[in-house]
């Protein structure tokens, strides 16, 4: 018997009017995956207004030609991570938060 297996297939955009861009998935992965996700409930109030320190900067093309989206989902963890510390930071030491930039 013969094993027919699909090809994965590169997705760049749903609309094929708009160009990918890995900086942008990454912000929007970020912001409507993490933080205004309904399922993350109990992160802190502060946490989306801070979101908006975070800059996302690099090629828009993807660098590993792979159906998942690798450096999108990593940079917007770290984006979460850098976040939750300037939270951390802006709560105990009453500073203003640093604006943070994730170059892919």
């Amino acid at each position: 018997m013969l094993s027919m297996r699909r090809r994965p297939r590169l997705i760049y955009s749903v609309d094929p009017q708009i160009e990918y861009s890995v900086p942008q998935e990454a912000q929007s992965i970020f912001v409507n995956g993490i933080i205004k996700n309904p399922l993350m409930k109990n992160l802190p109030p502060l946490l989306e207004s801070l979101s908006k320190h975070v800059r996302f900067e690099g090629s828009s093309k993807p660098s590993i030609p792979i159906n998942w989206r690798f450096a999108e989902s990593i940079s917007a963890l770290k984006a979460y991570e850098a976040s939750m510390l300037n939270y951390l930071i802006t709560q105990k030491y009453k500073i203003e938060p640093t604006d943070i930039t994730i170059n892919m």
